[in-house]
């Protein structure tokens, strides 16, 4: 019922560089493609430690996404509460740079993701983090 700060949470995603962009994919996703072996074996994995989401931090995460407009409102912005949830969330990675050398993991690089590997890794945060239809339909 209580999560520990220090808790983590390990999460993979599949992607391969396709073109001038990238293909992206949540463990639970490509383990649901129709792919030969010779094909899995072409993507990478960049394995992902990532806080655990928790009512705290899920009340941070929305709270640092309101702008306030010209009128004084506050104002949700998605775009922003999906930065913040990959800054805040993502606390250690296997990502290595061209020369095999380890990237760190701060704003900066992780702001430099591919935008489709950063949506599969937030879809693996939800997956993990969010009942979905299927688990709701177990109760």
């Amino acid at each position: 019922m209580f999560i520990d700060d220090k808790e983590s949470v390990d999460v993979m995603t599949y992607y391969k560089k396709t073109g001038h962009d990238y293909e992206a994919y949540t463990a639970k996703e490509f383990s649901c493609l129709k792919l030969q072996e010779d094909d899995k074996k072409s993507y990478n994995i960049v394995k992902i430690k990532a806080a655990v989401l928790t009512w705290g931090l899920y009340n941070e995460l929305q709270e640092a996404s309101l702008l306030i407009t010209d009128a004084g409102d506050r104002q949700f912005n998605y775009r922003l509460y999906k930065e913040n949830r990959l800054t805040k969330m993502i606390k250690e990675w296997d990502a290595k740079d061209k020369e095999g050398k380890p990237v760190p993991v701060n704003e900066k690089t992780i702001l430099h993701l591919s935008p489709v590997v950063a949506e599969a890794i937030l879809r693996a945060l939800d997956e993990l983090s969010f009942v979905g239809e299927e688990e709701e339909n177990l109760s």
